[in-house]
C-alpha cells in the first residue's frame, strides 16, 4: 500500500432501506407498515402540520387501529427535557414503530424516541463528542431501536439521516446523536406534503440542504460515493430553489417534488461524510439562542465557503464543475463561480444573510467559538481553527 493513501469506509447501513418518492406516495404508508410488521404506531408531528394540513389525519385514517398515539407538541431545537417528557407520555401506548411527519425537529424527536423507549435511557447517553484538537467519539447504540418511518415537510434532510440534534437547555449546548441503527427504515418523499409548508421556511431549509452538499463535499470524510450524492443534490437544489423566491409565482407540484428529492439526497451525502464548522455554528445558534436551523444555515452557507475557501479551493472548483456552474479549468475561477452562485441564490430567496439579521448581538462570539470547538462537526472541517480565528470569522459574518 502506498504511504499516506486515504482509506475510506462507506456504511450502507446509514442509508434508509426504502425511500418512496412521488406526489401522493403517502398512500403507500400502510403497506410499508405491514412490511415492517408495525402493529402499534406512534405518530410524531409538528403542531402546524397537524392543525393546518389534512395529512396527519389522512395518515391516521389510512392506518386505522394501528395508530396508538399522536404526539404533536414538538418544540424547536428539541430540548432534552421536552424529549424526556414526550417519551414518558408515549411509553404508555407501547408502540412498536414511530412515524414522523414534519420538519427536522420532528424527525429528530422520532429517532430519539426510537432509541429511548426500548433502552429506558436518556438521549444524552447516545451523543457523539469531539475533544479538540483531534479526538472524535462516536455514539454507541447497544440496543435495537424501534423502526422509524418519516415523511418530511421541509428540506432539512433529517428524514433520511440516522440521528439528529437535541439541546441541553441548562447549558445551551446542542448535542449530536448519530448511529446507523437510527437510520429510518422507510422514507416517504411526497411533494404535495412539502408544498403545504410556507415558502420562507422552505427557502431557508433549502439553503440548509445546499450547505449539506458543500460541507460534505470538502469534509475530511468525503469519498467518491458521497461526492456523487453531493453533486447530484446540489444540481437539483440549484435548479429548483429559485422558484421559492417570495417574488415568484407559486411553483407547480413537480418543483416541490424535485426539490425534496434533491434535499433528501443531500442528507444521504453527509450520513457517511459528516459536515463541517459551518454546521457547528448553526448548532450553537440554535441551542443557545433559539435560532431556527434553516435561518442559521441560510446565513452560514456563504460564510462557510469563505472561511474554508483557501484550503478547499480545489474541491469547490470540482463541485462547481460537477454541478454545471462553471466549465473553467482554472480552480480559482471555478470556485469563485460557485461562491457567487450560492450568494446570488440567498439574495433571490430573500433569506437572512448576516448574523445580525438573526437578532444575534455582537458580544456573543467568544461563547459561540467555545461551542464550535466542542461540536463533533468541527472535527470533519478541512481547515483547523483556533478560538481567536473563529471569533474573527464570526465578527466578519456579523
Amino acid at each position: 500500500m502506498l504511504g499516506g493513501a486515504k482509506i475510506t469506509r462507506f456504511d450502507g447501513n446509514a442509508i434508509p432501506k426504502v425511500i418512496i418518492s412521488g406526489i401522493g406516495c403517502r398512500a403507500k404508508i400502510p403497506a410499508e407498515a405491514d412490511n415492517l410488521g408495525a402493529k402499534r404506531i406512534a405518530i410524531v408531528s409538528g403542531r402546524s402540520v397537524r392543525a393546518k394540513t389534512p395529512f396527519v389525519e389522512d395518515v391516521c385514517r389510512s392506518l386505522g387501529q394501528r395508530i396508538v398515539t399522536v404526539f404533536d407538541e414538538v418544540e424547536p431545537n428539541s430540548p432534552v427535557a421536552a424529549i424526556r417528557s414526550a417519551v414518558d407520555e408515549v411509553a404508555s401506548s407501547n408502540p412498536d414503530a414511530v412515524l414522523s411527519i414534519g420538519g427536522g425537529a420532528v424527525h429528530d424527536m422520532a429517532k430519539a424516541m426510537a432509541v429511548m423507549l426500548p433502552s429506558g435511557r436518556s438521549i444524552v447517553d447516545f451523543v457523539c463528542r469531539f475533544e479538540p484538537p483531534d479526538t472524535f467519539h462516536s455514539a454507541e447504540v447497544d440496543v435495537e431501536p424501534l423502526p422509524v418511518m418519516t415523511m418530511p415537510t421541509t428540506f432539512s434532510a433529517a428524514e433520511v439521516v440516522g440521528g439528529g440534534a437535541v439541546t441541553d437547555t441548562a447549558t445551551g449546548e446542542k448535542l449530536i446523536f448519530v448511529h446507523p441503527k437510527l437510520t429510518p427504515a422507510r422514507v416517504f418523499l411526497d411533494g404535495e406534503v412539502v408544498a403545504s409548508t410556507p415558502s420562507p421556511i422552505l427557502a431557508a431549509s433549502g439553503l440548509n440542504a445546499v450547505h449539506h452538499c458543500l460541507e460534505a463535499y470538502y469534509s475530511k470524510g468525503a469519498q467518491p460515493i458521497t461526492d456523487a450524492f453531493a453533486v447530484a443534490a446540489l444540481s437539483g437544489l440549484l435548479a429548483t430553489l429559485p422558484a421559492l423566491s417570495r417574488a415568484g409565482i407559486p411553483p407547480v407540484l413537480d418543483v416541490f417534488q424535485n426539490a425534496i428529492d434533491a434535499a433528501a439526497l443531500s442528507g444521504l451525502t453527509y450520513t457517511n461524510s459528516w459536515l463541517g464548522i459551518g454546521h457547528s455554528v448553526c448548532h450553537s445558534l440554535g441551542g443557545r439562542y433559539g435560532v431556527p436551523h434553516g435561518d442559521a444555515n441560510a446565513v452560514m452557507v456563504c460564510q462557510s465557503l469563505r472561511f474554508n475557501f483557501e484550503v478547499a479551493r480545489d474541491r469547490l472548483a470540482a463541485a462547481s464543475r460537477g454541478a454545471g456552474i462553471s466549465s473553467s479549468d482554472d480552480n480559482d475561477e471555478a470556485a469563485e463561480a460557485l461562491v457567487k452562485r450560492i450568494d446570488d441564490l440567498t439574495r433571490t430567496l430573500g433569506t437572512p444573510r448576516r448574523l445580525r439579521d438573526l437578532g444575534l448581538p455582537d458580544d456573543q462570539f467568544d461563547r459561540i467559538a467555545a461551542d464550535v470547538l466542542e461540536d463533533p462537526q468541527t472535527y470533519w472541517n478541512p481547515r483547523s481553527a483556533s478560538r481567536e480565528q473563529i471569533i474573527e470569522w464570526l465578527q466578519s459574518a456579523w
